[in-house]
């Protein structure tokens, strides 16, 4: 194996590893959000999971049958066991009862992610029962109540809690919460939207077009970024829609709009160089991970945020450069060889963990988990890298193709 396709192989391993495979339990196919927290799932890294699952069985990691199993375990556990508004599920459960984990809301990006992985293998496996389970659990999806005006503009609303005092909403009366007017990780959403028969074709350009489209630069890469502007803004949508040759009807080219977010990131991370000496031009990619403080965001400029604080922690996630490895082929490979040559150590059961730093007395820091969501982009985006499975699958399925008219995306010329 090279060094990528270990690092892929060990990341798969925590979909298998790390996901409830008790027959007997409701929470059947449930998959850890948090290496650490062992009660509470994500239905992001299940999403996640499931387009890791086909990845698997192409490369030998699986066999079909057992992953069809699973897949359909998963499915059902989704269909009979976990509560749902509108089609739209909540986004931390109990681990073994597939419960509404503490007083969680109801989120539409984990759920998209989710329906991503699920249309992967609704595409993948030629199964009666695949087909039949998938289907059931799409037609439940309706946008149309997450629809709002802002600004006079349609845009997705983010989640919806019912729960007084629950997440989002400590103290606001409106269970509804807040909106994507913003351009953010929920590029893939107007897909799935758009491939729903709830949404004209009209709504639904409306949609992807109502969302603020702000440019800005740094380091001499200019793109559209949003607010917060960590990386994995820029790949999580990428790592199922193949936007390599596709044009929007706003002619963006998201593609190489990642691209240059991610080379941005890159140059930043070279210029905090002296402040944080673990980051240089072989050693980038600041987005979301685990940092001495906890998880956290890490967000480089240009951004919306407070401009009298840094929002970065100076840690280095394996994640962020290798989930850019589609965008920047030799520079995520550079980031790959620094791990290997100097922080071996952090290779451990499922791979380069989920951040590496170096604390004030230049002793080296190793995370002691590994985050879903961040091991999912690592192995879908590795995996598109050099095989292009998810790509493959997912672009093929013909709810995509339908959305991709309704959207009037266009062949690149």
């Amino acid at each position: 194996m090279t060094s990528l396709e270990k690092e892929l192989y060990a990341s798969f391993l925590f979909f298998m590893n790390e996901a409830n495979h008790d027959p007997n339990s409701t929470g059947y196919g449930l998959i850890l959000d948090d290496s650490r927290k062992l009660d509470r799932a994500s239905i992001a890294s299940v999403g996640f999971g499931l387009s890791a699952y086909v990845i698997g069985v192409e490369n030998g990691y699986i066999e079909r049958q057992s992953a069809i199993e699973l897949v359909k375990g998963t499915f059902r556990t989704f269909l009979n066991n976990v509560d749902h508004f509108k089609g739209f599920y909540i986004h931390y459960l109990d681990m073994n009862t597939a419960e509404l984990y503490k007083k969680c809301e109801y989120s539409t990006i984990d759920t998209v992610i989710f329906m991503n992985g699920a249309i992967t293998c609704d595409s993948y496996f030629d199964d009666v029962e695949v087909h039949l389970l998938f289907n059931e659990l799409f037609s439940r999806l309706d946008f149309r109540p997450f629809i709002k005006i802002h600004k006079g503009k349609k845009v997705f609303r983010m989640a919806y809690n019912p729960i007084q005092g629950g997440d989002y909403r400590a103290t606001s009366e409106d269970p509804w919460i807040y909106q994507w007017h913003m351009y953010a990780e929920q590029l893939s959403m107007y897909f799935v939207a758009a491939a729903t028969d709830t949404l004209s074709s009209d709504e639904a350009k409306e949609l992807y077009l109502g969302f603020d489209r702000n440019r800005g630069s740094y380091g001499g890469y200019e793109y559209l970024y949003s607010p917060t502007n960590a990386l994995f803004i820029y790949q999580y949508s990428h790592a199922w829609v193949d936007f390599r040759n596709l044009i929007g009807p706003d002619g963006i080219d998201w593609f190489e709009n990642s691209r240059n977010a991610s080379l941005a990131n890159k140059q930043y991370c070279i210029d905090m160089q002296v402040r944080y000496p673990i980051l240089n031009e072989k050693a980038w990619g600041l987005t979301a991970c685990l940092t001495p403080k906890g998880y956290r965001n890490q967000c480089i400029l240009p951004n919306d945020l407070s401009k009298d604080e840094e929002h970065i922690s100076g840690v280095l996630p394996p994640s962020g450069a290798l989930g850019s490895i589609v965008f920047t082929e030799k520079e995520s490979l550079d980031v790959l060889q620094t791990l290997e040559e100097k922080y071996q150590e952090s290779f451990q059961k499922y791979g380069f963990t989920d951040g590496i730093s170096l604390l004030e007395n230049n002793q080296l820091w190793v995370s002691d988990g590994y985050i879903g969501i961040n091991k999912g982009i690592t192995v879908l985006m590795i995996d598109n890298y050099l095989h292009g499975t998810t790509w493959k699958y997912y672009m093929k399925h013909p709810l995509i193709q339908k959305a991709i008219r309704k959207l009037s995306f266009r062949k690149k010329d």
